[in-house]
C-alpha cells in the first residue's frame, strides 16, 4: 500500500468535491511523475494547517473522514457530493481548513482570516504561493478569463464566443431555471 499515493488521491478527491471541479481538472492524468500544481498544494495545505492549528494530524483526519464517507464509490451523484461536503464542513475543527483549501484552489493563495465585529465580521488577507499557483487559480476558469499577461490563447481570441463553463470545470452546469 502506497500511503503517499493514497493521501494524494484523497486530497485530489476532497479538492474536487469542495471546489465543484471534476477530478480530471484538479488532477489531470498527463504524467504521474510531473510536478503538477496539486502536489505542492497538498504539502502547503498540510504544513499551513498544522502550523496554524498546532495539530499535525488534522489534515490526515480530514482526509480519513473524506475517505470513509466516499467509501468504495468510484462515481458520486451530485446529491452524494453535496451531502459529503456538508458533513465535512459540519465538523467544527474541519470547517476552516476545508474553507482554506477551497480558497487555495480558487486563488492560488493561502488565506489568513482575521475575526472582527459586525458589520464586517473581520477580513481576509492572503499570500500568493507562486506565480504558477496564481495563474492556475480556478477563479480564472470560472470567469472564463486569464490573469493579465498570462494567456495561452491566440491574439484576438476575445472576438469569439468562449467555450461553455462545463468545459472549464469538467462538470455539467445545470441551469436552475430549466430544472
Amino acid at each position: 500500500m502506497d500511503t503517499k499515493k493514497d493521501t494524494q488521491n484523497q486530497f485530489n478527491g476532497l479538492s474536487a468535491l469542495l471546489t465543484g471541479f471534476s477530478i480530471d481538472k484538479i488532477a489531470p492524468q498527463i504524467n504521474v511523475n510531473e510536478n503538477t500544481i496539486n502536489k505542492p498544494y497538498l504539502n502547503e495545505w498540510q504544513t499551513k494547517v498544522a502550523s496554524e492549528t498546532g495539530d499535525a494530524d488534522l489534515t490526515n483526519n480530514i482526509l480519513a473522514m473524506y475517505a470513509e464517507l466516499v467509501g468504495d464509490s468510484d462515481v458520486l451523484s451530485p446529491q452524494q457530493k453535496q451531502s459529503i461536503g456538508e458533513q465535512m464542513l459540519a465538523v467544527s475543527e474541519f470547517e476552516m481548513p476545508c474553507r482554506q483549501l477551497i480558497f487555495l484552489w480558487y486563488m492560488g493563495a493561502w488565506p489568513k482570516v482575521m475575526s472582527g465585529e459586525p458589520p464586517t465580521n473581520g477580513s481576509t488577507s492572503f499570500e500568493i504561493l507562486s506565480t504558477d499557483s496564481y495563474s492556475a487559480g480556478l477563479v480564472w476558469q470560472v470567469m472564463q478569463a486569464h490573469p493579465m499577461g498570462d494567456s495561452n490563447l491566440r491574439y484576438g481570441y476575445w472576438g469569439t464566443e468562449p467555450v461553455s463553463l462545463d468545459q472549464y470545470t469538467g462538470n455539467v452546469v445545470q441551469n436552475p431555471r430549466n430544472s
